[in-house]
């Protein structure tokens, strides 16, 4: 009987690769972010129209001009709308901070296919039987 080949894969992970990770994982579609601007300035209107008693938005804009706070809540208002558009690339900003913090920065990972799924590097080493690997069909 002729033995099974063995797959192997090795590879390390730089700061690059585990900041893609980070935004792909932060990612979302194009209209929940577009949704979560429109809550959020919903909520802003909310609470002015709470603390001033003005619920059209004209009226309130003309106030807020009038008033101390127009220079605040304009720069508020557009931190809000980029925080909500580009969460992901705030996920992949802050990566870079936090990636030497991380077990596997810089690490070397060596998987090998055959009778069972095996896993080495400098941090850990693991292996799965390959009874546990299979799917089973009823």
């Amino acid at each position: 009987m002729q033995a099974e080949p063995t797959f192997q894969i090795t590879y390390t992970l730089p700061a690059w690769d585990y900041a893609a990770m980070a935004r792909g994982l932060t990612r979302r579609p194009w209209r929940r972010s577009m949704v979560t601007v429109v809550l959020w300035l919903f909520s802003v209107w909310c609470l002015l129209a709470f603390f001033t008693d003005l619920y059209n938005p004209l009226t309130m804009i003309n106030a807020v001009a009038d008033s101390n706070s127009w220079l605040w809540l304009p720069a508020g208002l557009v931190v809000v709308v980029l925080v909500s558009l580009a969460t992901h690339w705030l996920a992949w900003g802050a990566s870079f901070l936090s990636y030497r913090q991380i077990a596997s920065a810089d690490a070397t990972i060596t998987i090998s296919f055959n009778d069972a799924i095996h896993v080495k590097s400098n941090v850990a080493d693991s292996t799965v039987p390959r009874g546990e690997c299979e799917t089973h069909h009823s």
